[in-house]
């Protein structure tokens, strides 16, 4: 019996390296098994994680472009400035108000601030985040990340909003940069365009946030400095000094998504139902109560200053 189980855990793992397995399908998969199956006793899945995320982080770096992203944040750098600092404040004004777990809401409220699961996966290992509070947090922000794609285009043709008024809201209030361009891509060319581009400069604030919080940290005893955040960042400085062929940074891209899928399951499958009802409903109210937030103070700012 211990055989099948590993023999299916194997096979499961292989197919969230298949590009047609995205984050939130491997997560889903990884929970119904760790809920069914339960532990298949391989003590080292846990290090490997870890190090895949890490692995993942660094080859995503290799994929951004950051003179496209400076280019081209000019109009919203100020926005994307304000909306960072807004929802990582009031996040932290949450979590010591209704005493939530401090790890998992901070990843929440970085997933919200910046760019969803990359942010949330980038910042775990600094933090030292557990599984059960990365994949709590990472299953609040693929739900609303999920429901924008559906609903931002209704919203911003209820407000009148124009093309380029939705664009820049999408790259702001949007989690991840595939809702970002999925939502823009509704509502036409130019709402598009603009997303993408902007939506590259809300991600380089990974940088400062992994960097501010790695060398900020209260727990110095037990601080190790993550290395692979430098890693990250040469990462990007090479791709920008050397360009590279627009084939392979997007194998990179695909290989980088295919082991952050693998991880989002191994991390699934170590956790059962009874871990999640532990965590209750209030990492998810405190991830809508973000999202809420950005949503409608970016919508009124952009709606009177755009």
């Amino acid at each position: 019996m211990l055989i099948f189980k590993r023999s299916l855990f194997i096979g499961l793992a292989a197919l969230c390296l298949l590009p047609a397995i995205n984050g939130p399908i491997a997560l889903i998969m990884g929970l119904i098994f760790g809920s069914i199956i339960g532990d298949v006793g391989f003590s080292q899945v846990p290090k490997i994680t870890k190090w895949l995320l890490q692995i993942a982080v660094v080859v995503l770096g290799f994929c951004i472009a950051v003179d496209k992203a400076l280019s081209a944040g000019s109009e919203g750098f100020m926005l994307t400035a304000l909306s960072v600092f807004s929802v990582l404040g009031l996040g932290l004004f949450l979590t010591k108000r209704f005493h939530l777990d401090k790890k998992m809401s901070f990843l929440i409220s970085s997933g919200t601030a910046i760019c969803g699961g990359s942010a949330i996966a980038s910042m775990a290992p600094v933090i030292n985040a557990s599984t059960r509070e990365i994949s709590s947090a990472l299953a609040v922000v693929f739900l609303l990340n999920a429901l924008a794609v559906f609903i931002f285009p209704s919203l911003g043709a209820f407000m009148h909003m124009t093309q380029h008024q939705f664009g820049l809201w999408c790259a702001i209030a949007i989690h991840d940069t595939s809702s970002v361009v999925g939502a823009a891509s509704v509502y036409g060319k130019e709402a598009l365009e603009l997303a993408t581009t902007a939506k590259l400069v809300r991600v380089l604030w990974i940088i400062p946030l992994m960097l501010g919080v790695a060398v900020f940290t209260k727990d110095k005893k037990q601080f190790k400095f993550p290395w692979f955040v430098l890693f990250f960042i040469l990462a990007m400085g090479f791709s920008a000094a050397f360009p590279l062929p627009k084939v392979l940074t997007l194998s990179m891209f695909t290989f980088s998504k295919s082991l952050m899928s693998l991880v989002l399951f191994l991390m699934g499958a170590s956790l059962t139902l009874k871990e999640f009802k532990v965590v209750g409903y209030k990492p998810l109210v405190y991830g809508i109560a973000l999202w809420v937030f950005v949503g409608v103070a970016s919508a009124a700012l952009i709606l009177v200053f755009y």
